[in-house]
């Protein structure tokens, strides 16, 4: 029998983007997180809805990941 994981899914509001390039370069930064399974950046709301591992993932790794894309991360 394997044990399944159970992912969680979060929603960070991002401040700093300004265009497409800016989802793509905070949906990379977030997915680049071991443990982070999907980055669904929206321009419009100004956030990321994030599934993830809490087991392997940290939010404090996201909000850093973003930012060292040059991005700001509300937590």
């Amino acid at each position: 029998m394997t044990e399944q994981k159970q992912n969680t899914i979060i929603r960070l509001p991002v401040t700093g983007m300004m265009c497409d390039g800016c989802v793509a370069a905070v949906k990379a930064a977030l997915e680049s997180v071991p443990g982070v399974k999907n980055a669904d950046v929206s321009l419009e709301k100004k956030e990321a809805a994030v599934t993830y591992d809490p087991a392997q993932a940290t939010t404090d790794e996201m909000k850093t990941a973003v930012e060292n894309a040059g991005y700001g991360i509300k937590i």
